[in-house]
């Protein structure tokens, strides 16, 4: 492969991520999510296992599983400006020299400030679904961390998620490019989540958006 076939291939993978972040694929990015936590969590599944609800919430039906999914990016981050300048530029470069750039290494953080990361949208979440009278106690959280700037310290400690226990949701994951964990799981939850409640799952390969 020479580098015009190369970069005909980088621009194919910037003009596929850019339709998978539009919102005419809003469920399949959540299905996807919930995929990549049940492979970390080695429970067989396949695309035809999973249904939309006929009202959100939850995302993503799953047996009995009813998924709520949401991503944590950094800080003024936004996934759909980032992919389509990302598009341009492979789109405009004549060599693969043009796409090279020096990317900051992101930093490790603990699991405790990672943890913290999802704060604000559960905070907001939890409000809004109580004010319409949704049942938190049905919903199970999934959350994907897609951070560039920081990574998670596989080797720290994941604290009681005890402000999100208390919230009501039935249970809360979290699931990275190279790690799952489910956090809770309250007894009504899926057997499947209850059973690797608290174990901490590495990937062999990393994927993220």
């Amino acid at each position: 492969m020479d580098d015009s076939d190369y970069l005909r291939l980088l621009t194919s993978q910037a003009e596929q991520a850019n339709a998978f972040l539009s919102n005419a694929h809003k469920w399949e990015r959540e299905r996807w999510v919930c995929q990549r936590l049940l492979q970390g969590l080695n429970i067989p599944h396949h695309g035809e296992d999973f249904t939309a609800a006929g009202q959100e919430p939850p995302d993503v039906l799953f047996r009995d599983a009813r998924f709520e999914v949401f991503f944590v990016l950094d800080e003024g981050r936004r996934l759909n400006d980032e992919w389509r300048e990302e598009l341009q530029r492979r789109r405009s470069a004549f060599s693969l020299r043009q796409l090279v750039r020096r990317e900051a290494r992101p930093r490790r953080i603990s699991a405790p400030l990672l943890l913290q990361r999802l704060g604000p949208t559960l905070g907001k979440k939890a409000q809004n679904y109580q004010e319409r009278g949704i049942d938190l106690g049905q919903l199970d959280i999934v959350a994907f961390a897609s951070l560039k700037r920081e990574v998670l310290d596989l080797n720290s400690h994941f604290p009681p998620p005890m402000e999100y226990l208390r919230q009501g949701w039935r249970s809360l994951s979290l699931v990275g490019p190279t790690f799952a964990r489910v956090l809770f799981a309250q007894p009504s939850a899926p057997d499947f989540l209850r059973s690797n409640l608290g174990r901490s799952i590495v990937f062999d390969v990393g994927i993220s958006l």
